[in-house]
């Protein structure tokens, strides 16, 4: 496996875990406030990572590494 790929899957597995993340927020199976609010900076957390994986991407598409 090679870098992009493996970047592409982490990029996967992020993805997954913010869904599993708002298939809870949706069914209402959050126990209190303070485990929603710790659940939504989780969620914004895996997006950031995301958009970083993004650029790594983009950059090493572009050849700049």
């Amino acid at each position: 496996m090679n870098t992009i790929e493996l970047l592409k899957k982490i990029k996967q597995n992020l993805r997954q875990k913010k869904s599993a993340i708002a298939e809870k927020m949706i069914e209402g199976r959050e126990t209190d406030f303070h485990s929603y609010q710790k659940d939504v900076g989780i969620a914004q957390g895996l997006e950031e990572a995301c958009v970083t994986i993004d650029e790594t991407l983009t950059k090493l598409d572009e050849g700049d590494e």
